[in-house]
């Protein structure tokens, strides 16, 4: 019986230094940053996580409009033959619309 209260006791106090030892971690570190040097060294650390954070949501602006462009978008190509297909048909019209004989009677 003896054995199980020295185990026991021994197991409490480990983990008694284990939770001291975290405290003690987060007090350093809350007491690092309260300084001076240590604001501004988060600081820095913040303003770079939000620098990558933005080139990060660029670069997948990025391919989410090259992607949507490609889905949507007709081929250049096709672009080409359709504006040359609209023309023809447009002086074909401007052709058809204008009369020789039709001379203006107003004076």
């Amino acid at each position: 019986m003896k054995v199980v209260w020295a185990v026991g006791g021994a197991a409490a106090a480990v983990a008694a230094l284990v939770v001291l030892g975290r405290a003690r971690s987060t007090a350093e570190s809350v007491a690092a940053v309260a300084t001076p040097a240590g604001l501004v060294e988060a600081l820095n650390r913040g303003v770079d996580e939000l620098r990558a954070m933005g080139t990060e949501v660029a670069a997948a602006m990025r391919e989410q409009e090259e992607r949507l462009s490609a889905d949507l978008l007709a081929a250049p190509d096709d672009v080409a033959d359709a504006r040359t297909l609209r023309a023809g048909r447009r002086s074909r019209r401007a052709a058809a619309d204008t009369d020789p004989w039709d001379v203006d009677d107003e004076f």
